[in-house]
């Protein structure tokens, strides 16, 4: 059988429940779910393309998603089984974090909010090794699939809880012996470029969360040898702006929201990374706006509050 070899960093504390209560583990369940997340945002605009409707988009998105990921609820989609098992191959733990930020002070905390009302651990730093093994029914244009998606998870994305608030964040190191190890900031935004634009884009305001051409990468402009003043940094920007928006502005930023919108629920379209760049790491923004709530329907306006926040940082791609 092929194998795809990909090592990760892990860069910022990753609060992941294990199978034991209050415990934390790295597993491949866990994993697999948000491979499937970044797959279904990769390949939504593919689906429109090549459809009339996005009813029969989202059909065939389903039945993409069933053939490669495999699918429990569609039997009969070969055999409700993946094409691929996903292995942990090595995992170098850098401890166990509970030492957080009390409250809602500082920037850090702010973005950690509520974690540490419920007592989680985390894993504090670390390194692993993913070993996906292909069954010989994989097709070469699937494995180029989880190849793009292995890197685009690893270029923006993160695991756990507050995942799309910088923690547990996750940076590929390699791909099958290619190595992404970046010697400066330009090379790291080269290649997260030269990724975006092998997708097709969906046309803005999707209707989940998928890759189109409203969307925004931004860089934060400062490095540090810490992650947790990255995540201060970080943190400090958003709690500012998100306060500066006044009641129903707040609304983009994500649901739900005190004395605004209590009963609804929305993640936020905003993802936080922390990436390292030689002795170094950078903190970076991804906007990914998508339709919101049907209680709250979009018009021209509606994200202005969050672009203002993107705005005030440095343009990576487009």
């Amino acid at each position: 059988m092929r194998e795809i070899l990909a090592e990760y960093e892990i860069t910022t504390p990753m609060f992941l429940g294990g199978g034991v209560p209050e415990d934390v583990d790295l597993r491949p369940p866990s994993i697999k779910g948000v491979l499937r997340f970044w797959w279904r945002a990769m390949k939504w605009g593919d689906c429109l393309k090549s459809t009339d409707s996005e009813l029969e988009a989202l059909k065939k998105l389903h039945r993409l998603e069933a053939d490669l990921f495999g699918s429990a609820a569609t039997p009969g989609v070969n055999s409700g089984q993946a094409r691929f098992f996903i292995k942990v191959k090595s995992f170098e733990s850098g401890g166990i974090e509970n030492n957080w930020p009390v409250g809602n002070q500082g920037g850090v905390a702010y973005l950690g909010y509520g974690l540490t009302d419920v007592n989680k651990k985390a894993i504090r730093l670390g390194k692993f090794t993913l070993s996906l093994v292909l069954k010989q029914s994989v097709t070469p244009d699937q494995e180029e699939q989880l190849k793009k998606v292995l890197k685009l998870w690893g270029f923006l994305g993160g695991l756990g809880s507050r995942s799309r608030r910088g923690f547990g964040s996750v940076a590929i190191k390699s791909l099958n012996k290619e190595s992404f190890e970046f010697k400066d900031e330009e090379d790291y935004f080269k290649s997260i470029s030269s990724l975006m634009d092998s997708f097709q884009l969906a046309p803005k305001t999707p209707i989940f969360t998928a890759v189109n051409t409203a969307m925004t990468i931004v860089t934060l402009g400062q490095s540090s040898k810490d992650y947790q003043t990255l995540m201060n940094k970080l943190g400090t920007n958003y709690k500012t702006d998100r306060q500066e928006s006044k009641g129903k502005d707040r609304i983009p930023f994500g649901l739900p929201l005190e004395k605004v919108d209590n009963a609804n629920r929305r993640s936020s379209p905003l993802f936080m990374h922390v990436h390292p760049i030689a002795s170094r790491s950078i903190g970076i923004v991804s906007f990914i706006p998508a339709y919101f709530h049907p209680d709250h329907p979009l018009d021209e306006k509606f994200y202005e509050p969050v672009e203002s926040y993107i705005d005030k940082m440095e343009r990576v791609w487009p």
